[in-house]
């Protein structure tokens, strides 16, 4: 007895040493602290791979704990992230505020190439070639390898002053990429610069940031056109991401530019039922993306005798904002309207997929044909998505223009029925 007893010790002392090593925030003193500003994620480190397995592990016990036996009406927030830099690589937070755009920290940024327009054509529409045009992993998968992290002002930093830059742009996004010469390294080498999150009025005009068109889809919003490769005096870090990426066109990098975000349509709620307009930044279609983790472990045992192997579990493939536990596989498919926390979204649409979940969200490589194969070979279920176009996860539009979401926030499902999607 007293030998279980110690043993029991042990192992909880073990994991409260696991949890707080993956949560304690570690900074390298040769790192560079921006000023005025705190950095927002969950950090994880080297002991990542150890705390997911043990959270994968005790999950269901807690779960239980909390919410009794397994209910499709009812789930809880596992995970949220935001992807500041369209395609790159995602941040992992506790709680972020829900704008009608979708979380504040997501898509705001994106690259672009330009693209000529065909011989002979001077005028061209914006689905087709000519002028700029937003870049994803779907073309270029080392975007992955592009890291972002989110430095929000802090009040209680020796530097904090409302005339702060970094303030006054509502914090700052550091972005670290792979540098070329690391070919020749052992170790990987990372450069890095700075860019603020909402550039005020002055810092555009100081920094000598343009209005352009930018293509998205079928969209061809007025964007902030932060620097460019035709630039003379642009930074060494965009003609350095162009190379590393492997794209031979001119290469830029574009912001929502306040005042031009993309209305949306098709399946979202209307002006009249929200009370506004819902829009987005530069997400492909819908402000939130919200998928069932038990959907994904269904798919990834789907994936157990792969060939090649897929090298990772597909949850963080798909770039969803919203990951939950509780509900079985595909419960999501039915929902029309959900409360999380204390805020209503009305789930729109099934979210179509495309050949981007085929990259590896932790190297940027790509698998010639999974998971989307498999996920098609099942997956085919939505009649206004056309033939062969498989469905995973769920479009999602906030009813409220402001809120708060958090990790441990639960799902109450307030409105079930059937989806059909509507095409762009």
């Amino acid at each position: 007895m007293t030998d279980l007893i110690i043993t029991s010790l042990f192992l909880c002392l073990l994991l409260s040493s696991i949890f707080i090593l993956a949560n304690f925030p570690y900074k390298s003193s040769k790192e560079k602290i921006p000023r005025a500003c705190k950095k927002i994620g969950r950090e994880r480190h080297s002991s990542k791979e150890i705390w997911a397995s043990v959270k994968h592990s005790i999950s269901g016990v807690l779960w239980h704990r909390r919410l009794g036996k397994q209910s499709p009406t009812v789930g809880v927030v596992e995970s949220l992230y935001v992807h500041p830099i369209k395609s790159c690589r995602a941040v992992e937070v506790e709680e972020t505020e829900v704008l009608n755009t979708g979380f504040k920290h997501d898509r705001q940024y994106t690259f672009a190439e330009f693209r000529e327009l065909p011989e002979g054509e001077t005028v061209s529409p914006a689905s087709q070639a000519g002028g700029w045009h937003f870049v994803t992993q779907r073309k270029y998968g080392k975007l992955a390898n592009i890291r972002v992290e989110v430095w929000v002002p802090d009040p209680d930093s020796l530097d904090y002053a409302p005339g702060e830059p970094n303030v006054q742009s509502d914090g700052i996004l550091l972005v670290r990429y792979p540098a070329l010469e690391q070919r020749t390294s052992k170790h990987e080498m990372q450069k890095s610069f700075e860019l603020p999150f909402h550039p005020t009025k002055g810092q555009i005009m100081n920094q000598g940031y343009t209005m352009q068109k930018m293509t998205i889809w079928k969209d061809c919003p007025n964007s902030l056109l932060i620097t460019s490769t035709t630039r003379a005096d642009s930074p060494p870090w965009i003609k350095d991401i162009q190379a590393y990426i492997g794209c031979s066109k001119p290469f830029a990098l574009f912001r929502v530019a306040t005042g031009h975000d993309r209305q949306v349509f098709r399946n979202a709620p209307r002006k009249e039922q929200l009370g506004h307009q819902s829009v987005v930044g530069f997400a492909d279609a819908y402000p939130l993306h919200i998928l069932g983790l038990a959907s994904v472990e269904d798919l990834d045992r789907r994936l157990t005798h792969v060939v090649p192997p897929v090298s990772t579990s597909t949850a963080s493939r798909f770039r969803a904002n919203i990951y939950f536990r509780g509900p079985p596989a595909y419960a999501e498919d039915s929902w029309k309207r959900i409360a999380i926390g204390q805020y209503m979204y009305y789930v729109s649409c099934r979210t179509t997929r495309c050949e981007l979940p085929n990259t590896d969200q932790s190297t940027g490589k790509k698998h010639l044909s999974e998971p989307s194969k498999t996920i098609r070979s099942y997956r085919d279920i939505d009649p206004g998505a056309g033939a062969g176009k498989a469905c995973m996860g769920m479009q999602m539009v906030p009813a409220a223009e402001r809120g708060i979401i958090k990790v441990g926030d639960t799902i109450e499902i307030l409105e079930t029925g059937d989806h059909c999607y509507i095409l762009q």
